[in-house]
C-alpha cells in the first residue's frame, strides 16, 4: 500500500511544525489544560517568545491550538480504554514531533510504540530529541516510511510489529494532506488488523466554516500548495462513516468541533467564535 503526499523529498515536513508549536502554546497560554506535555518546548527548540509570537499571530490562531490540544486528548484516553482491553501494540501515523513516547502513563503495560513518519522528518526529529537530551524511551521504534515509494505494511513488519495481534493507530493532522486512494489504503490496513481501533481527524469542504474561519483556511491551503504540501482531500460526515463501514470498521464515534468546542473550549485562552469543520473519528474493528 503506498501513500501519495506532496512533501518534497528529502526536507523534513513544515505540516509537522505547525502542532507541535500549537502544543507548546498550549503548555503557556493554557497551562497544559487539555493535554500536559512537558516535553512540548523541549522538543519544539524554540524560544518562548517565538511560540507566543506564533500563537498570537491571527486572533483566529487559538482555534487551532484548541483542536490540536483535544484531538491528541480524544486519542490518548481511547488509549488508555485499548490498553486496558489488552492492546499493547501503538502505531503512530505521521508522528512528526509527536511526544506520547516520551510522556507514556503505561510503562508498566509493556507496551511496543512505533513511530511511522518520512525518513527526512524523522532524522529531523531525532536531532532534536538529541540537541534537547532527551533519551530515547525503552518500546519505542521509530519506522521510517517514505509515504510515495514504501508499502506500510511491510515496513512495520521488518520493524518488529506483529500483525497477528491487535493494535491501536492513531493518525492526528495527517488525512487533509493525502489524496483519497492513500486513506483509503491506509483504512485498509488498518482494518486488515484484528480488533485493530483508530483515531483519525478529516476537514469538511470550505462550506462547514464559519466565513472568515474559511477564508484563513483558504489563505493556509493556498500557502501549503506552494511549499509543495498542498492540501488534498475533504469529507462529509456520511461519506467518511460510509468509508469505515465499508471496511468493517465500527463503533465509529465521530466528534465534531462543535463537541469539541464545548468539552474543551473553556480551557483555552481567549477562544474566538466561529465554526470549523473539523472531526475526531475513533473507530474500531
Amino acid at each position: 500500500m503506498n501513500f501519495e503526499t506532496t512533501m518534497k523529498p528529502n526536507e523534513p515536513s513544515r505540516t509537522a511544525l505547525v502542532p507541535a508549536r500549537q502544543r507548546a502554546a498550549h503548555q503557556l497560554l493554557d497551562h497544559g489544560a487539555i493535554l500536559y506535555d512537558p516535553f512540548a518546548i523541549k522538543i519544539l527548540r524554540e524560544d518562548e517568545r517565538e511560540v507566543l509570537q506564533f500563537a498570537r499571530a491571527h486572533p483566529l490562531a487559538s482555534i487551532g491550538r484548541l483542536f490540536t490540544a483535544a484531538r491528541s486528548r480524544i486519542a490518548e484516553d481511547a488509549l488508555s480504554a485499548a490498553l486496558q482491553r489488552g492492546i499493547r501494540q501503538i502505531v503512530i501515523l505521521g508522528a512528526g514531533l509527536d511526544t506520547f513516547a516520551l510522556r507514556n502513563p503505561h510503562g508498566a503495560c509493556e507496551i511496543r510504540i512505533y513511530e511511522v513518519d518520512h525518513p527526512a522528518t524523522q532524522a529531523w526529529k531525532r536531532e532534536r530529541l538529541a540537541e534537547a537530551e532527551l533519551a530515547l524511551p525503552p518500546g519505542l521504534v521509530f519506522v521510517p516510511v517514505d509515504f510515495e515509494r514504501d508499502d506500510l505494511g511491510e515496513m512495520l513488519l521488518a520493524a518488529g510489529f506483529q500483525p497477528n495481534s491487535p493494535a491501536f493507530f492513531t493518525w492526528l493532522g495527517v488525512v487533509p494532506f493525502l489524496t483519497e486512494e492513500a486513506i483509503a489504503g491506509a483504512l485498509d490496513y488498518v482494518a486488515s488488523i484484528h480488533d485493530s481501533e483508530v483515531v483519525f481527524d478529516y476537514m469538511e469542504p470550505p462550506q462547514a466554516f464559519s466565513e472568515e474561519l474559511r477564508q484563513i483556511e483558504k489563505a493556509r491551503a493556498e500557502q501549503l500548495e506552494k511549499m509543495g504540501e498542498g492540501s488534498a482531500t475533504r469529507f462529509e460526515p456520511a461519506g467518511m462513516a460510509g468509508m469505515l463501514r465499508s471496511r468493517g470498521l465500527r463503533d465509529i464515534e465521530d466528534i465534531s468541533f462543535h463537541e469539541i468546542r464545548s468539552r474543551f473550549g473553556g480551557d483555552i485562552q481567549g477562544l474566538p467564535p466561529g465554526h470549523a469543520g473539523l472531526h475526531v473519528v475513533h473507530a474500531r474493528h
